[in-house]
């Protein structure tokens, strides 16, 4: 299958070719790696260009300022399915807090589902290296938007993922309005409405090597408000749904 692999970076100038190096060595010779650059001042976009030149493989996009992770992934999935070619696009963070060592396998369960998860919270998987709040918080976290958005996924935050473009290019993803780690279970939430076969697979989840972790009070005030306007939007459709066929009858 031939594969795209979508890294959001911002200030990764230590991780983003170790990690590239890493999964070079891991995925299959027709899989490319995409790095979405949000104007990193520390130099991350002109060391990929760098490696890019001798590379083919890896390819830049840059945008001139810092927009958030859910809007680098829609500019890098309406990039994709406007190019075409690619049978799964894979997503992960730049500081290895996803191993490359579990790609080959996101993409070859993605052969016979629409959506894979690299779950730490089904049987199998793990947190490394976080501290007990950080733990909570994720645990915490998951829990409120299963209870509240009904999404029958156990690492409903989780980045690390791999989708087939063919169910992708009928997900309205830009209908996405959170930036955060909000927009992973927005998204997540219209795969599972359109009856997407969905996988998780177990991960051990480290913490980042390098750098600091970018998580704000906005990301966490996201978390909070986002599952109530996917339940507000699920129930308001299905409101509607009703209404249109009682006047059918």
């Amino acid at each position: 299958m031939r594969a795209r692999i979508v890294i959001p970076t911002y200030n990764e100038r230590e991780n983003i070719i170790p990690l590239v190096e890493e999964l070079f060595r891991a995925i299959p010779d027709e899989a490319r790696i995409l790095v979405v650059d949000d104007g990193s001042p520390d130099g991350t976009a002109d060391l990929v260009r760098s490696y890019g030149a001798r590379e083919e493989r890896l390819e830049l996009m840059t945008r001139p300022r810092k927009l958030g992770m859910g809007s680098a992934y829609q500019a890098a999935f309406a990039r994709i399915l406007r190019e075409g070619g690619d049978d799964v696009v894979l997503t992960m963070d730049a500081d290895f807090s996803h191993s490359p060592r579990y790609v080959p396998e996101l993409i070859w369960a993605a052969e016979t589902h629409d959506l894979v998860v690299g779950s730490r919270y089904v049987p199998g998987g793990r947190i490394e290296n976080w501290e007990l709040w950080r733990r909570a918080l994720s645990w915490g976290g998951n829990f409120y938007v299963r209870l509240i958005t009904g999404l029958p996924i156990r690492d409903c935050t989780a980045g690390f993922s791999c989708m087939r473009t063919e169910f992708l290019a009928h997900i309205p993803f830009g209908d996405v309005r959170a930036t955060g780690y909000a927009w992973w279970f927005a998204l997540r939430m219209m795969f599972y409405r359109r009856h997407a076969r969905i996988a998780e697979i177990p991960i051990t989840f480290t913490d980042r090597r390098l750098g600091k972790s970018k998580i704000s009070t906005h990301v966490i005030y996201e978390g909070l408000v986002e599952p109530w306007r996917i339940r507000f939007i699920s129930e308001k459709a299905s409101s509607s749904k009703h209404q249109v066929t009682n006047k059918t009858q």
